[in-house]
């Protein structure tokens, strides 16, 4: 008896680990777009595209920045957070942090290093 005990909790659990979605704490750049609308157009949800057609990948924005993204559909943002991917496939991002590419500060030069010689 206890040894069925065992197993049948053994299945069980090995059968629970398919069902976890894949997570893995990430940085993606794209621009943000609208997810879905309800019918007056009032924008519900919104994810951020990474690449570009054939190749783009979206992520549904997830968590308490949605909100904020919300008000930069169009706009390229960098964010971080928790991705989480379904078992289609789907992802979706948790976004802790995020900023407009173009707040970002111009780089700067690296000193100490010699400019390359133009090609002859």
């Amino acid at each position: 008896m206890v040894k069925r005990l065992m197993l049948v909790s053994l299945l069980l659990l090995c059968g629970s680990a398919w069902a976890i979605p894949k997570q893995s704490n990430t940085v993606v750049s794209g621009w943000i777009r609208a997810a879905s609308e309800d019918a007056k157009g009032k924008v519900l949800s919104v994810e951020i595209v990474v690449g570009e057609a054939p190749a783009e990948e979206p992520y549904l924005v997830t968590g308490p920045k949605t909100g904020e993204l919300q008000s930069l559909l169009g706009e390229w943002v960098v964010a971080s957070g928790t991705v989480t991917e379904d078992e289609l496939g789907w992802k979706s991002i948790e976004v802790k942090r995020f900023t407009k590419v173009d707040d970002l500060p111009a780089p700067t030069e690296i000193p100490g290093q010699t400019p390359a010689p133009a090609p002859k």
